[in-house]
């Protein structure tokens, strides 16, 4: 019953996080095309006609996925880890909300498309790491509440952990590589195609 209610909260917080994030765009007037980021009128327009080289991109894409990775796998070894991940989960609904606000603000029905775009096919790969990432968190709260942590050889709980997160580096670095080479293409040509 507990394990439910949690759950429940969780995707509460999800929710509000989404909600907020699709209020924020008509409070900062991103739909008229007067903020100054990429997501207003004025951005996507010049991202429509600027040439993107993806290997240029693909390594700041890179460092900005993998230190999130990285953070998150080291604060599972902590008791605030737990909450990294909420603010993590809550930031990622909120920004999916404002940026399908914006496309929708700009584009109406076609703005789904373009928030699609957008997310396929790099956040399917990364949402297997994050799947990877958060059962890690889960296991080794379980595993120092039950004390596992001692009953077995440190090398090799460090050994299977270094493994594990390998795993998800090769996940996000896949995910990298789609967003660069595959997400900023299929963006290009929706720009084109609907503008």
């Amino acid at each position: 019953m507990r394990n439910r209610y949690q759950k429940l909260a969780v995707a509460l917080l999800l929710l509000l996080g989404f909600l907020f994030g699709t209020a924020l765009p008509e409070l900062l007037r991103m739909g008229t095309g007067t903020y100054a980021g990429f997501l207003s009128l004025y951005g996507l327009q010049k991202y429509k006609e600027r040439a993107v080289s993806a290997v240029n991109v693909l390594p700041y894409i890179a460092a900005g996925r993998l230190r999130t990775l990285l953070f998150l796998w080291m604060s599972s070894y902590t008791a605030a880890g737990f909450l990294f991940h909420l603010a993590y989960a809550w930031w990622l609904a909120a920004s999916a909300g404002m940026l399908l606000a914006v496309f929708m603000l700009r584009d109406g029905h076609e703005g789904l498309l373009l928030f699609f775009c957008c997310l396929f096919p790099q956040w399917l790969l990364y949402g297997a790491m994050w799947q990877k990432e958060v059962a890690f968190l889960l296991r080794q709260w379980r595993g120092s509440d039950l004390g596992l942590a001692d009953s077995r050889g440190r090398g090799s709980m460090y050994r299977r952990d270094l493994s594990e997160l390998a795993g998800m580096v090769g996940l996000c670095l896949l995910g990298c590589g789609a967003e660069a080479f595959l997400g900023t293409w299929t963006l290009k040509i929706f720009l084109k195609f609907f503008s």
